[in-house]
């Protein structure tokens, strides 16, 4: 039923055109058949869970985007605005499923980056669709773990997704629901998320805190053990549904027209649901970068 719905609407999408938000001024958006390429340098990690997993370096960040009037293509999310207003917006989108990102090093994923950290930010511009922690509680007092090198490959999943935007004068908040079209876990996942952009003397801030619940067929499907994996009993672990919270900072000063410095950094909380898999050797996820970035 999901299948069929998200497949029809975003083959509808593709032949559909209408008019997108035109950019004024000072405002950061994309014109219409137009193309954003920037790139940002300098030195960071996003880390990865996973027993044996390999934390990914961030050193060149390409950013990517392409709009048509409605139809767009952001940082590996094709998807096509049905409603753009001062107040809402609408869209449907497909994009590959993030978690097998942390499965293989080559993902897109791990290329391509879908934050604000490579475009302006500005209070005045509409938002287009874009710590010290310990261990998991010493792998839940001394669980055993299964490296990823041992056990069986992860599918990538492609979602298709459905996003509502609410914007405030310097705010937004989102509404986003995916269902796996690929027949690969077949799970859901849904996410509410707040966003806050504003001036402080030469720096453009930004702020991201939000939540995502993901089903149990998604967990159980990345993070859960069975036959497929090892005949070991011991480790077998069937993945429930849960919420990960996070939180994300980015700011940005201008040296002058193209270039400007870039710092951001972000937190998302694992929930217990997700860690008790031996597969997890950490509980949280967190991301770091600082360096330079030149917008064409």
């Amino acid at each position: 039923m999901y299948t069929v719905f998200f497949r029809l609407l975003i083959l509808l999408s593709m032949f559909v055109s209408s008019t997108i938000l035109a950019c004024s001024g000072n405002e950061t958006c994309i014109e219409k058949s137009s193309w954003q390429l920037s790139i940002a340098l300098g030195v960071g990690v996003k880390t990865n869970p996973l027993v044996d997993g390999d934390d990914i370096p961030l050193v060149i960040l390409p950013d990517v985007a392409w709009y048509a009037e409605k139809a767009y293509f952001d940082n590996g999310e094709l998807g096509y605005q049905w409603l753009n207003q001062p107040k809402f917006a609408f869209e449907t989108f497909l994009q590959l499923d993030r978690e097998s990102a942390f499965f293989s090093f080559l993902h897109p994923v791990n290329i391509l980056v879908q934050t604000e950290s490579l475009a302006s930010v500005s209070p005045d511009s509409p938002v287009s669709p874009g710590l010290s922690v310990s261990p998991v509680e010493d792998m839940q007092n001394s669980q055993r773990s299964l490296s990823i090198d041992e056990i069986a490959s992860r599918r990538w999943a492609i979602n298709g997704g459905i996003r509502g935007h609410y914007f405030l004068s310097n705010g937004e908040w989102q509404l986003t629901f995916q269902q796996d079209i690929s027949n690969v876990h077949k799970g859901q996942q849904v996410g509410l998320e707040y966003s806050h952009r504003w001036l402080w003397h030469k720096f453009r801030l930004g702020l991201r805190i939000g939540t995502d619940w993901k089903s149990a067929r998604l967990i159980d499907y990345y993070y859960g053990v069975s036959q497929r994996d090892t005949d070991l009993t011991e480790f077998y672990f069937k993945g429930k549904s849960g919420w990960q919270t996070y939180m994300s900072i980015n700011a940005q000063k201008p040296i002058n027209e193209n270039w400007s410095w870039l710092a951001n950094i972000g937190y998302r909380r694992l929930p217990n649901a997700l860690t008790s898999s031996p597969l997890i050797e950490q509980n949280y996820i967190h991301n770091v970068f600082l360096g330079v970035a030149y917008r064409f």
